[in-house]
């Protein structure tokens, strides 16, 4: 048996069904003029069907007219003309104004002349065309069209049944086609169907060739008795939808590239034909247009990435081409309105290309007197920002009633409440109110009343405005306000449909997402038990500090440039580029720099970042940040999207910006470190989903904050099919108004004196005297629960009203005043800042973390259709009481969802960087002024000693370093950036020596009870302690002055120091003390203390100089039993380099610092006989130098040992 499933059979039918269409007819290939391509018999029969231009050419040229005007269309071919647009224009031949079609006309019926030359347009079917009488002279395409012989669209077909498919005939057009060809180069589509597929392309370019799908749906459906994909002989291929495709649809246009060889911008012809959801868009509107006329609102919901620029910008253009049956214009301008310059830059791109008639588009992206110029005067499309319509009401002029088409992108945000009534203020007239059905001025009590009741009219749908609304995400009141029946789009082109496609890519296959795990311990649990806090306020401030940690930023951002250094950069052929989105700007900030400090140091600076903010921001160090001052060539704006178009800039660090709108083909991976939901995770996820054929093959987010389960219920909602359920219950604003009246707060005669102040220039400057009068006699007194709950409900009035006032069937000039007043009331409203328990930080500390994989895989979308609920809408919620709890149960509640995860290899770096906060040598090194080189080198060997005399603690972290270098000297960085700010910190505390010496004596008072009582006073020993410090003896030894008096002076006279800082001083003061002795020997002897068989003296040396020292071990009272211990003690912290010292609490901390003071001042007070009598001998007064900070030429070197050694 015969298979009658074959490609002949699929072709055949296909021929049959169009020969026996309307204007069709079916032609061989032999009676196509290969050389000179067209049939040249058809071509002949449209020419004579227009007698004029016959008549011309037949006296000029007789007997040869066809060939003349076949020589010409060749001519133009070769130098560049398009066939798309000789179909269009035609062309003129000796005075004789030659056309190749005749476009359907609109109005002009039967007998008309226009439409008899339509009328006799024929549209050619060949099967089995030959093409060529070059190298590939034997090859066929399996179908072409032709215009009175001229041609324009080919076919490759296949049928399953063969086991054949498109992919066999994209195959063919990409290897068996050549691109240069002359009659494939000069046709406008080429197409390649199956029984259930259809793609298409606009150019052939051989390997590099892309198709793009032009299917009804992912998976056309079944069409009973017919092919899947008979719509396109049905519908795409019938002689009006043709002419209509390319009279309005086609377009050709130049546009710029980059050629990365050559190194410099060039220009490309480009066409663009529509894909099917995009034709399918177009068409709809415009026949409901047509259908209903202006004032009407339709919403168009496609997906992310499908191409809605585009589909506006057809929209426009068409939408200002459609007249009525006398020729007036349907719309007299066309606005396209975004709420953002970035999207309208990309907008006023793509519409200026369509443009086929000059002047017909005007963009006023700056400047809202050029926007008013354009609404005075006869601009047919006009592109602007929504926010400019409020500021071009003062120079409208208002006097021409004209109706209007407004195109909305991104509607579900772009045109706010405010926003809306500025649209129509500025676009309505007198003549447009008179038609509002419930507004008439006369019957109003008050001039004031009927002024608001116009207000409120402004707020309504207009007759003479219509709204044409794009979104990928509608909201429920996008569906109210713009829906068909306010329930659903008018056109969708679904998220799947567009994945299924290949349109766009999934964002959510390739998706990894990291837990931040940590334990919180308590650093005093004991005292900490009886203090309570509210479990919400205690949670977000534990929350916004962990987010804030410079350690866990660190950490990402080391995995983010590890990640993209390792596995992105080498996708889309070594051109990807990624997005880190930040929580908020001074995280931009910070991961700006910190990313760029590990690409420097670890890659060296082998690619560039940049960062976009909106403002002035602080980072974390204090400094101010713009972006101006942090990118390259102070790039600002919308630059920024244009410099990381640049081969070199790879990382863009956004907070806020350039996470809707934004179209960067290159963009493969995303970082988020920013909780996302709703709406704004689809938008910012969005980014990734462009397609760059073929090297762009997937994408990847790499997320810090969102689980994916979150993510998939917020991309489930718009993946399929979306409609609203329900309807709006109008009356809520009633409600809503009576919920603010409650609290007897103002009365009607203040909203009248508020709203008559508001409509009359010469009146409105005393409306902030009214407002403070209110607010400070009666909402003032109010509890800050209260005036917070109050501020509340004046402000969901406001945001209500402004969306139900759209949609009221009624006017009600009561509540235009009332809203009008609360707007004004709102913005002098006593903001009750939401106290938050910041002293719940100081009784807690991180001691374990781990970032940690939780997912990696793919996102599974479930295809089902999704409702959204309008009686939602408005709806008040109900806050709940927060409950108190103490540190130790909200560290369980923290803590509890990684219990029995986390060990102690998981101890944090922090606890390594307190180590070296607390080292003398490290803090000596800081405050000698050392280049940030030296400090680098300094702390990473304190760093190395420290994590392996502990790598049993520190294991899983040493782990990390070794792999991730980059993290490592970042993480130096930031250890070296901490300590100079801690010596910089301490070291500008102001010193006052007489203070200082009363809280010394008053600290050690008790503590030389005895020792006073046999030798001296505590002020005179005091006294002499600093007489040392302040006495100059030789360079190597004066070099403790200013140390010790700064250590002594922050531990006793500055209340905020920390225990940290604390702690540091006391291991300087416990290592200085040698150098202490050494100097206070020198000033009694004029000599050094020797050493042992020559060696350099040491602490036991210096010690032995002493007698009242070395002679305590061998004490019998009290007090001398006390200093032997005390000594004991030093030495044992010091030889064991402070590892043993005790730090355990604060109270501790201060024993150990008042043992080692109190050992200075017993040395002093042993010796001040000593020192008098060697000042006696001397018989000169002491040099005695002021206290100052470390001279920044003070050094350091290395000696022998490794140890740095102060130098002056």
């Amino acid at each position: 048996m015969t298979n009658s499933l074959n490609e002949t059979t699929f072709e055949e039918h296909i021929a049959k069904c169009l020969a026996n269409s309307d204007l069709y007819n079916q032609r061989s290939s032999a009676q196509f003029d290969i050389e000179n391509l067209c049939d040249a018999e058809m071509l002949e029969l449209f020419l004579r069907q227009q007698p004029m231009v016959w008549a011309k050419l037949s006296k000029r040229f007789p007997g040869q007219e066809v060939a003349t005007v076949i020589r010409e269309y060749n001519k133009r071919l070769d130098r560049g003309e398009s066939i798309l647009t000789i179909m269009r224009k035609g062309f003129t031949v000796s005075g004789a104004k030659v056309k190749f079609c005749q476009f359907k006309p609109v109005f002009e019926g039967e007998g008309t002349d226009i439409y008899r030359l339509y009328r006799a347009n024929r549209f050619s079917i060949v099967r089995q065309m030959r093409y060529s009488t070059g190298k590939d002279c034997g090859n066929e395409l399996d179908m072409c069209i032709l215009l009175n012989g001229i041609p324009l669209f080919t076919f490759e077909l296949k049928n399953e049944g063969t086991d054949q498919n498109y992919t066999h005939g994209i195959y063919q057009y990409k290897n068996h086609r050549d691109p240069q060809n002359r009659m494939l180069r000069n046709c406008l589509v080429h197409f390649v169907m199956d029984n259930q597929y259809v793609f298409m392309t606009t150019k052939l370019n051989g390997e590099e060739t892309s198709f793009l799908p032009f299917n009804r749906e992912a998976v056309n459906p079944p069409i009973e008795d017919e092919y899947p994909v008979a719509y396109m002989w049905q519908n795409i291929l019938q002689a009006d939808s043709l002419l209509d495709i390319l009279e309005n649809f086609i377009k050709r246009y130049e546009e710029s590239y980059e050629d990365k060889e050559a190194k410099e911008q060039k220009k490309r012809v480009v066409v663009i034909f529509p894909r099917f959801h995009q034709l399918r868009a177009v068409r709809k509107l415009r026949q409901l247009v047509r259908k209903e006329g202006a004032g009407n609102n339709y919403l168009v919901q496609h997906s992310a990435g499908s191409g809605k620029t585009k589909t506006m910008a057809w929209l426009a253009h068409q939408l200002a081409n459609m007249t009525h049956a006398d020729g007036t214009a349907i719309f007299d301008s066309i606005i396209m309105v975004t709420d953002r310059i970035v999207l309208n830059r990309n907008m006023a791109e793509d519409v200026v290309n369509f443009e086929t008639t000059a002047g017909t588009v005007k963009d006023i992206r700056k400047g809202s007197k050029k926007l008013a110029d354009a609404l005075n005067g006869e601009n047919r499309i006009i592109i602007s920002t929504v926010q400019k319509f409020a500021y071009a009401l003062d120079f409208l002029k208002h006097e021409k009633a004209k109706k209007y088409a407004i195109i909305v992108d991104e509607a579900h945000t772009a045109v706010g409440n405010e926003a809306a009534k500025d649209l129509v203020n500025a676009l309505s007239t007198k003549e447009d109110l008179e038609k509002i059905e419930d507004y008439d001025p006369e019957e109003y009590d008050s001039p004031l009343d009927a002024l608001m009741a116009q207000m409120q009219s402004y707020r309504k749908m207009m007759k003479h405005i219509s709204y044409f609304a794009f979104t990928a995400t509608p909201k429920d009141k996008t569906y109210v306000l713009y829906g068909k029946d306010g329930k659903e789009p008018h056109d969708l082109y679904s998220m799947k449909q567009a994945i299924d496609e290949k349109f766009i890519l999934d964002v959510t296959r390739n998706y990894v997402s990291y837990k931040t795990m940590f334990e919180l311990i308590a650093k005093n649990p004991t005292e900490d038990q009886k203090k309570q806090f509210e479990e919400k306020k205690a949670l977000k401030v534990i929350a916004a500090w962990l987010g804030k940690d410079k350690y866990i930023k660190l950490r990402k951002a080391s995995m983010i440039v590890d990640h993209f250094m390792k596995v992105t950069i080498k996708k889309i052929n070594h051109q990807a580029k990624a997005m880190v989105v930040c929580d908020s700007r001074q995280a931009a900030a910070d991961y700006k720099q910190i990313i760029d400090r590990i690409i420097k140091d670890e890659y060296g600076g082998a690619i560039k970042t940049l960062v976009a903010f909106s403002g002035e921001v602080t980072d974390s160090n204090g400094r101010k940040c713009t972006e101006a001052n942090m990118n390259d060539e102070g790039v600002t704006d919308n630059d920024i999207a244009e410099k990381f178009k640049e081969e070199n800039y790879k990382i863009l660090i956004v907070a806020e910006k350039f996470q809707t709108g934004f179209d960067q083909k290159l963009l493969h991976t995303m970082f988020v470190d920013r909780s996302l939901g709703g709406i704004q995770c689809i938008q910012t996820l969005s980014r990734l989903n462009r397609t760059y054929w073929p090297y762009k093959e997937d994408t990847l987010v790499v997320d810090f904050r969102n689980d994916a389960d979150a993510v998939r219920k917020a991309f489930n909602k718009y993946y399929t099919v979306t409609t609203l359920t329900g309807d709006v219950d109008k009356q809520r604003i009633y409600t809503l108004k009576e919920d603010v009246e409650k609290w007897n707060i103002f009365n009607e005669d203040e909203i009248d004196n508020v709203c008559n102040r508001m409509v009359d220039k010469t009146k409105v400057s005393g409306v902030p005297s009214v407002i403070l009068k209110i607010v400070n006699e009666r909402v003032a007194p109010l509890s800050d629960e209260d005036k917070d709950k109050f501020r509340k409900q004046v402000n969901r009035f406001v945001r209500q009203y402004g969306f139900l006032a759209q949609i009221m069937d009624f006017t009600d000039p009561d509540l235009e005043k009332f809203y009008v007043f609360c707007k004004v009331l709102y913005k002098f409203l006593p903001y009750t800042k939401e106290t938050l328990p910041m002293e719940l930080l100081d009784m807690i500390d991180l001691d374990k973390l781990r970032i940690q994989l939780s997912f990696d895989g793919t996102i599974e979308l479930e295809d089902e259709p999704v409702e959204l609920k309008a009686t939602r809408i408005g709806e008040v919620g109900q806050k709940k009481k927060d409950e108190k709890r103490t540190v130790a149960e909200l560290l369980d509640m923290v803590n509890s969802p990684f219990a029995n995860i986390l060990n102690e290899n998981d101890k944090i770096i922090k606890q390594i960087w307190e180590e070296l906060l607390k080292d003398p040598e490290v803090m000596d090194a800081t405050r000698a002024g050392n280049s940030y080189d030296v400090m680098i080198n300094i702390c990473k060997e304190k760093f190395d000693a420290t994590i392996v005399d502990q790598i049993d603690k520190y294991l899983n972290f040493k782990e990390i370093l070794d792999k991730d270098k980059g993290f490592a000297l970042a993480l130096i960085g930031k250890f070296v950036e901490a300590v100079a700010k801690q010596a910089a910190a301490t070291s500008s505390f102001v010193y006052d020596e007489v203070v200082l010496k009363e809280k010394l004596i008053a600290a050690m008072t008790d503590e030389f009870a005895g020792v006073c009582s046999k030798m001296r006073s505590l002020p005179e020993i005091v006294d002499y302690l600093f007489y040392i410090l302040n006495t100059i003896s030789i360079p190597k030894l004066d070099g403790i002055d200013n140390i010790l008096k700064e250590a002594l002076n922050n531990i006793y006279a500055n209340p905020n120091i920390t225990s940290i800082v604390k702690f540091s001083f006391f291991n300087l003061l416990v290592q200085k003390y040698e150098a202490f002795l050494k100097k206070l020997y020198y000033l009694i002897n004029d000599d050094e203390v020797p050493g042992k068989d020559d060696k350099a003296p040491a602490l036991a040396d210096a010690i032995h100089a002493f007698n009242s020292l070395w002679s305590l071990k061998y004490a019998t009272d009290e007090d001398g039993k006390k200093f032997s211990s005390y000594l004991q003690m030093l030495r044992t912290w010091r030889n064991n380099e402070a590892h043993n010292a005790p730090y355990t609490t604060d109270k501790e901390v201060n024993a150990a610092i008042k043992v080692v003071v109190a050992l200075y001042l017993y040395v002093t007070a042993c010796s001040i006989t000593d020192l008098k009598m060697a000042e006696n001998a001397t018989a000169t007064t002491a040099k005695v130098k002021p206290y100052q900070l470390a001279e920044d030429d003070w050094q350091i070197t290395m000696a022998a040992e490794d140890k740095p050694i102060l130098e002056d």
